[in-house]
């Protein structure tokens, strides 16, 4: 084997080099305010953000498992055993499937329309699932999201003087066949442990099977996905007979009922935001409301209560990471906005373009360090190979590792051919002919 030249080294070097500027290129970077206080970070710019995805989705079959369908995108309705597909061919709560991501995906003829640059991000493969898995089951915690749920993560930088409170406007659309039921939270981090919400009011709920108030079910939208709470069955031109879900059938997916009459519960600290539901559940258009900040402090019903907006006080410098975890797939995502202490609400009108995140600079001690890092050992190691082809010391260095290799190599073929010759005449001595 020849040993690499000096121009063998050099192309290795350049290639290698070439990698590492592609990898500083391509790398997420973090997100600083402008001039005006503003984060904007879009999904276009692929470097403004990393997608993480999320965990496979098994099948429960055990008794207790929430594995019924109430409602559906093909209105197959298994509570009261019929079925007719009329708007596919595919259930919206999916019992099995591969794991889910956000990807960057084009604008087609149908779905979602008036993304930014034509492209926007989307959670795929669209199967019907549910976050957290099980279906209709309640988020509890955030926990609950935490290695299953993929997300959207958004890393910010804080800088001196920029602390106080922040509040997020998300840019995004339902991403469905017709549209409605899709939904996301998020929850903001520093160093892995959440920085909760401002403090709020929710309403109050319990559960379709409490004592206090008696509902007699929910009526399942088959647009919006949501189950609004009954007292008494309503008649069929209010809700048909087959979407009407009794008490003990709305029990499997844990349903909760608003109870009303201005009730409301305290949340002193929001561990997360839902978004879920617009305006208009059908329009899958991102124009339709261009940044929404109504939500849910501590959301997990079918609606987000749209009395919450998504605000933390980043008290300190440094950086931040803003989660956005998919509660459906088909979700369909353009962006986020976040106005810091100084900053104003996006207008309506005003359009962004590739390349418009608002980057931090590149640090240029940073990447000059990782370069001469590399150039140092590139340097290194062909003074390494000059010295060893070229001097006559490192020649002979050269010449006497050779000998030390090829000795080793010997010694370990004649242990191995002795070792051969003893198994071969173990098996002579055992060997005896029949006469």
């Amino acid at each position: 084997m020849m040993a690499p030249t000096i121009a063998n080294l050099l192309v290795i070097s350049l290639t290698a080099f070439q990698g590492l500027i592609y990898h500083i290129d391509a790398k997420q970077q973090h997100l600083c305010a402008d001039k005006s206080g503003i984060f904007l970070g879009l999904a276009i710019d692929e470097n403004s953000y990393e997608s993480i995805i999320g965990s496979e989705l098994v099948e429960d079959t055990s008794e207790h498992g929430h594995n019924h369908t109430w409602g559906t995108r093909n209105h197959t309705h298994t509570w009261d055993n019929r079925t007719h597909n009329d708007h596919g061919d595919h259930p919206h709560f999916a019992r099995s499937g591969p794991p889910q991501q956000w990807v960057l995906t084009d604008k087609g003829s149908t779905g979602p329309k008036n993304s930014y640059g034509g492209q926007y991000l989307q959670v795929l493969p669209d199967i019907g699932r549910t976050y957290p898995s099980g279906h209709g089951k309640h988020l509890k915690s955030v926990k609950d999201l935490e290695g299953e749920s993929p997300y959207l993560s958004f890393k910010l930088r804080v800088e001196k003087g920029g602390e106080g409170w922040h509040t997020l406007f998300a840019r995004w659309t339902g991403g469905d066949d017709y549209g409605g039921g899709d939904s996301f939270y998020v929850v903001m981090k520093q160093k892995g442990t959440i920085i909760p919400g401002q403090r709020t009011v929710k309403p109050s709920v319990v559960p379709i099977d409490s004592t206090i108030i008696t509902y007699a079910g929910c009526c399942y939208n088959e647009v919006t996905h949501a189950c609004p709470c009954h007292h008494y069955q309503p008649d069929e031109a209010t809700c048909p007979a087959r979407d009407f879900l009794p008490v003990e059938r709305a029990l499997h997916f844990e349903k909760q009922c608003v109870v009303g009459e201005g009730m409301m519960d305290i949340v002193k600290d929001p561990q997360w935001y839902l978004f879920s539901g617009q305006e208009d559940a059908t329009a899958m258009d991102f124009e339709e409301e261009p940044w929404d900040t109504t939500c849910e402090a501590n959301g997990s019903n079918t609606a987000d209560s749209g009395h919450d907006f998504p605000s933390w006080n980043l008290k300190k410098s440094g950086d931040y990471e803003l989660r956005v975890y998919a509660r459906e797939d088909g979700t369909a995502f353009d962006g986020i906005y976040i106005a810091g202490p100084d900053g104003v609400a996006p207008g309506i009108t005003h359009t962004y373009n590739t390349g418009d995140s608002t980057l931090c600079p590149r640090s240029s001690m940073g990447v000059l360090k990782t370069i001469g890092i590399f150039v140092g050992v590139g340097v290194g190691l062909a003074g390494l190979v000059a010295f060893l082809t070229i001097t006559d010391q490192g020649q002979e260095v050269a010449h006497k590792g050779r000998l030390v290799i090829n000795r080793v190599l010997h010694t370990n073929s004649a242990q191995d051919s002795i070792r051969e010759y003893e198994q071969m005449e173990q098996l002579d001595m055992g060997y005896h002919p029949q006469s």
